[in-house]
């Protein structure tokens, strides 16, 4: 099994040498590492390189002529990539050494597009943390397409891709009309729109890297939240929230439009599938987000919920509805007429 490896790398020699000896270290060694290196003027290509005379697979390490940033950089390292699957990888972290050929056995169903695993989250040192941190790792098992919450928050180093799916729909952004304005999908909010889109998704426990947190990470592990944390947040969330949500969508639905006409003709048919679901999903949001407008009256918010309900909009979020709280929270907005914008 031909399995990339993508590194986005910047100023990481701190530790990028403990990261590489565990992928040398894979039970099932990668079919190349690419690295593309976001900081030319750290020594972070000098261990990369040194690192690629000592080990049985290619490495190819591109140094950027001018810094890309994290999104861009990652993209680039992908984009690079020639295996059949592409595991994300930080240049802090430590891999279990079977990770590869774990998360392998999973692809040997043709309609999975996306792994993702359990973690052990670490502090600098690679000692266990006390927190609960790694809750949020909330799906286990096998899930079809669109049956997931399309606004999960996916942490790239737990996850491997069928590289198809950058062949399927183009990753890139048209400056004239981006997906979600202001706010571009990283690769791994990418990958898990896409792929939850097009194939089915394999979640496991397994806990095969120790995702380290050491104060200077470019996205890290958000505290746990309560419930009260968690209703206030929703509580400050109104109009202007709502309508971005209704963008991004719309723009989703418009990217499964444009799959590729040399797709096989199942992923063709997923992907009108899914630009309807968005759609959808869209125009639900749109509505919501007139609702908590200042100028909105009582009875007009009164009919937006009963229609949304009866359509079903309040359907749980992996079935592409707004959720249960969504209804009482849009209920509430209606009975004591609360502006959000």
């Amino acid at each position: 099994m031909k399995i990339s490896i993508a590194m986005a790398a910047y100023k990481g020699e701190r530790f990028l040498r403990e990261q590489l000896d565990s992928i040398a270290r894979q039970t099932l060694l990668p079919y190349e590492l690419v690295i593309t290196d976001d900081s030319p003027d750290s020594g972070t290509a000098d261990i990369a390189l040194d690192f690629a005379r000592r080990v049985p697979f290619p490495v190819r390490v591109v140094r950027n002529a001018e810094r890309l940033g994290f999104h861009a950089n990652f993209f680039k390292a992908i984009s690079l990539c020639d295996g059949d699957f592409v595991a994300f990888c930080d240049q802090d972290d430590v891999w279990a050494d079977n990770k590869l050929e774990r998360v392998a056995r999973e692809f040997a169903d043709p309609e999975v597009m996306l792994v993702v695993h359990g973690v052990k989250v670490v502090n600098g040192e690679l000692n266990e943390r006390d927190d609960n941190t790694a809750s949020h790792w909330s799906y286990r098992g096998v899930h079809d397409p669109l049956t997931t919450n399309p606004w999960y928050v996916l942490f790239g180093m737990s996850t491997v891709v069928r590289r198809a799916i950058y062949d399927y729909i183009d990753w890139r952004e048209r400056p004239e009309h981006p997906i979600d304005p202001g706010f571009p999908m990283s690769h791994d909010t990418w990958a898990w729109f896409v792929a939850t889109s097009l194939g089915k998704i394999s979640a496991i426990d397994d806990a095969l890297v120790l995702y380290r947190q050491h104060g200077a990470n470019s996205c890290g592990v958000a505290p746990d939240r309560d419930v009260g944390a968690k209703v206030k947040m929703s509580k400050v969330a109104g109009a202007t929230h709502y309508r971005r949500m209704a963008n991004a969508a719309f723009g989703r639905a418009d990217k499964m439009r444009d799959v590729s006409r040399d797709a096989p003709l199942p992923v063709r048919e997923r992907a009108a599938a899914a630009a309807r679901y968005y759609r959808a999903l869209g125009e639900r949001l749109g509505r919501r987000a007139d609702l908590y407008g200042a100028a909105t009256p009582m009875v007009r918010r009164a009919g937006t919920v009963a229609r949304l309900l009866v359509s079903g909009a309040y359907r749980p979020l992996n079935h592409g509805g707004l959720g249960h709280r969504a209804l009482l929270k849009d209920v509430h907005a209606t009975v004591f007429h609360v502006s959000i914008e």
